[in-house]
């Protein structure tokens, strides 16, 4: 199973870090720093988010509250079918609008009681 980490800043290179192997990334766009942990980490960089989607079973999104649609956003446009975990710190309502995006949802949401556990498509 590949793992796709969006993006591994200091809580997404920790989440990604307790998958054993099978973890990508994109980094095309991302800052040093970025590629800096993710490396660390030992994360295999597949530069574009396109690739990223072909490649990975599950996608987790680890951004800041403001990003969390937009990347969702990203990731649907690139018909992505795999489990899509939204790992972010965003309102329910967020969740919810995001969740609608996807076939297959997890709601990972930090610091706030969870809203959507998981969704299933009919695909």
């Amino acid at each position: 199973m590949t793992i796709g980490i969006l993006h591994p800043g200091n809580m997404g290179a920790a989440l990604g870090s307790a998958v054993a192997e099978g973890v990508v990334w994109a980094s095309e766009g991302r800052s040093a720093a970025t590629r800096s942990r993710a490396e660390g980490a030992d994360f295999e960089d597949v530069w574009t988010v396109v690739e990223l989607s072909r490649r990975s079973d599950v996608i987790i999104s680890v951004c800041p509250p403001g990003a969390a649609v937009d990347i969702a956003r990203t990731i649907v446009a690139t018909s992505f079918s795999g489990i899509y975990v939204d790992a972010n710190a965003v309102s329910p309502a967020t969740s919810i609008g995001v969740a609608s995006m996807f076939k297959r949802f997890v709601d990972g949401g930090r610091g706030r009681p969870q809203g959507v556990a998981l969704r299933r498509g009919d695909g």
